[in-house]
């Protein structure tokens, strides 16, 4: 038990019961030891049902833990990460850090100031992600200069973009974007009951285009986060190769090249009497991503909500930072722009 993190939650929604479920199935590796929330008396019966201590403030709550998790809205983190500053606890926060102007100067304060911050964010940490990365990182692909991401909104969908790319925590930017609506059919989500009927759908699409040359699409559409209806897609383009979601296509010398799939290695599947439970991703004989948290029944979601756990554990202890204030800073700031864009139609320019 001597390994194991302990980690108190402010807030408790349904982003913050994800750590909770996680924590439940890796207890070898994460405890939760108690919550904070404004309204003890609503919250009562869900920290009975996850075992956990209601917390009065989060000074009572930073001396029980290694340190603390804000899972509250993007409109009052700023300011409670100023509050839990203070308290000189490391802090891991959900996305987004800042949603306006007024959340931006607060964290370029906190990142002034050296605040033990991270931010959880999980997008570059799913398997599939993660995989695309490893093929990067290897020079399978040759020098990435252009990236195409219908993955994730906003700022999830540019942490992919800086992430594939390479790009530095203040890279200058010019982008334009359009807004586009579209009907479709509603499905179930989150529990909702639905009769089927259409809807009318958001897709935003931007192009980025960076100094050093570099450039970038986001597109999507708010449905491809619930809907079977809309899947993701990814295009990473490398000087040598390109990988077209699952599908990658590289160079093995002057005439010749092969096309190889990343592949999902599975338990639990048709006769398997073993737990439902990802064991790596392959292309070919090449491991990218092998699961560290087999064989616990983890989404992919969950497996890289549990990999930003076991990063923050190693923050805490080693001071080794994973995803900074300064990083999450430049991806609210771009995600902003391609708003900005949006509602003006004029080209925006980040520096």
């Amino acid at each position: 038990m001597m390994n194991v993190i302990r980690f108190g939650i402010i807030g408790l929604g349904w982003r913050a019961e994800a750590y909770l479920r996680i924590a439940s199935q890796l207890p070898h590796l994460f405890k939760a030891v108690g919550i904070v929330v404004r309204d003890q008396a609503k919250y009562e019966e869900a920290a009975a049902k996850w075992g956990l201590k209601l917390y009065q403030s989060p000074e009572e709550l930073a001396e029980h833990c290694d340190f603390l998790l804000t899972a509250v809205s993007k409109t009052s983190t700023p300011s409670l990460l100023k509050q839990l500053a203070l308290i000189g606890k490391p802090i891991m926060a959900e996305t987004p850090p800042a949603a306006d102007d007024e959340g931006m100067e607060i964290i370029s304060a906190l990142i002034s100031e050296g605040a033990p911050i991270q931010i959880a964010e999980q997008y570059p940490l799913q398997p599939y992600h993660a995989a695309r990365t490893a093929l990067i990182s290897s020079g399978a692909i040759g020098e990435v200069r252009h990236v195409q991401v219908s993955a994730g909104h906003g700022y999830h969908g540019v942490s992919l973009i800086r992430h594939w790319l390479s790009l530095p925590h203040s890279s200058s930017c010019e982008i334009v974007a359009r807004r586009f609506e579209f009907p479709i059919q509603e499905v179930p989500h989150r529990g909702r009951v639905v009769q089927g009927n259409l809807e009318t759908d958001q897709q935003d699409i931007a192009i980025l285009t960076f100094q050093d040359g570099k450039s970038a699409v986001l597109d999507f559409a708010r449905s491809q986060y619930f809907s079977p209806l809309r899947h993701n897609r990814i295009l990473i383009r490398g000087s040598h190769g390109e990988i077209r979601d699952n599908e990658v296509t590289r160079s093995l010398g002057a005439a010749d090249y092969e096309t190889i799939t990343i592949s999902r290695q599975q338990d639990g599947l048709e006769g398997s009497l073993a737990p439902l439970s990802l064991r790596e991703l392959r292309a070919g004989s090449e491991c990218l991503f092998r699961n560290p948290y087999y064989p616990a029944s983890l989404s992919d979601e969950e497996i890289a909500i549990a990999e930003a756990l076991s990063r923050m554990t190693t923050y805490v202890r080693e001071g080794v930072s994973f995803y900074s204030l300064s990083e999450a800073l430049m991806d609210v700031k771009l995600a902003m722009a391609i708003d900005e864009a949006i509602v003006t139609g004029e080209s925006m320019k980040v520096i």
